[in-house]
């Protein structure tokens, strides 16, 4: 009988600790498809575009549709530790934020120099790996361009970029698409300064007086040049600014001023 109540003390010990069911984990395994899902939309830098929206399809921006006296500054192809930094150093002195166009082997030469363009309040957009013309490359090559780019800039900064200029402007359909295909809007210009060509500091202005209108976006930049001298962008950077605030325009990132073309 002593045994009996013994064994009957231990059922009911049983039953009330749960010993002898299957325990539920502490935590699960997170699915993989879960951890794509996550990989597959990573952080946008300063949203220009929603990178899920349907609408990113074959169309490219060049400028926004405003009688605003607005426009942005853009610059392609640094970042460098020649140039980019002066041209940042005149932003800065001038409290102007712009938009740079950084390729994806200078950006992983250049950890420092990435960190300092989003700390000081610009937009990064992605210019492609190595500065390849697209438009003569298979689809899949032109999307590895742009998210192996994506990619660096994401491990320097956290974040990947929403826009996307293709090089020497040399877009086609399938550039377009690919582009739509991994999240961006791409973004072209509407007032060329043909620095990169050497033109001077007075032709340059000359380009900018004549071509700049409400909604513009110039084209500048800020490593490469002509033999590799850039020194006429930064001759001709300070005029631009002083030329075109005395004529009532104030500066803007293009992620501003694509928002100000959705609003007009």
């Amino acid at each position: 009988m002593k045994y009996l109540c013994s064994l009957f003390i231990l059922l009911i010990l049983i039953q009330l600790t749960g010993c002898g069911k299957s325990a539920k984990p502490v935590a699960e395994e997170m699915p993989a498809s879960a951890a794509i899902k996550h990989d597959a939309q990573p952080d946008v830098l300063p949203v220009a575009v929603n990178k899920s929206d349907a609408q990113l399809d074959a169309k490219v921006f060049y400028h926004a549709k405003t009688s605003e006296r607005k426009i942005a500054l853009t610059f392609d192809d640094g970042p460098d530790n020649k140039y980019t930094p002066k041209v940042l150093d005149i932003l800065k002195k001038n409290g102007i934020k712009a938009t740079f166009f950084v390729i994806g082997e200078h950006a992983e030469q250049n950890h420092k120099m990435i960190k300092r363009i989003v700390e000081e309040g610009h937009i990064i957009g992605n210019h492609s790996w190595d500065h390849a013309n697209l438009s003569n490359l298979p689809s899949d090559q032109v999307q590895a361009e742009i998210t192996k780019t994506d990619d660096i800039i994401r491990t320097i900064v956290g974040q990947s970029p929403s826009l996307f200029r293709a090089p020497y402007g040399a877009e086609n359909e399938q550039v377009r698409s690919d582009a739509a295909k991994t999240g961006h809007q791409l973004i072209g210009w509407s007032v060329d300064t043909l620095d990169w060509n050497g033109k001077n500091a007075s032709q340059i202005m000359n380009t900018v007086k004549k071509e700049t209108k409400p909604g513009a976006i110039i084209l500048q930049h800020s490593a490469g040049g002509k033999g590799g001298n850039l020194s006429n962008t930064i001759e001709a950077l300070p005029q631009i600014i002083a030329y075109l605030k005395h004529d009532g325009y104030a500066f803007v990132t293009v992620p501003e001023l694509m928002h100000l073309n959705q609003t007009q």
